[in-house]
């Protein structure tokens, strides 16, 4: 697993032009195989802090402050003057 994500590099194309190389040093790969399951165990802790501090849209008792899935997050919040 440590071999999937470390020394991993990257260039943009853009109009036929290459940028340099550079490391990506964070996030999920798109597409690879693991990467929900990754994304869920790393944002876990934050949808649990939100469900539990009311922070974010019930809808009844259901919480759907954030709505997430793969490596896509979207929150949901009340404007302040609502709350």
């Amino acid at each position: 697993m440590c071999n999937l994500y470390t020394n991993n590099v990257a260039h943009v194309s853009w109009n036929g032009m290459l940028s340099k190389v550079f490391t990506i040093e964070n996030g999920v790969k798109q597409g690879g195989i693991v990467s929900p399951v990754l994304f869920c165990i790393y944002i876990d802790g934050l949808l649990r802090l939100l469900r539990e501090s009311n922070v974010g849209c019930f809808i009844g008792n259901v919480f759907v402050g954030a709505l997430a899935y793969a490596d896509d997050i979207a929150l949901i919040l009340l404007p302040h003057h609502e709350l």
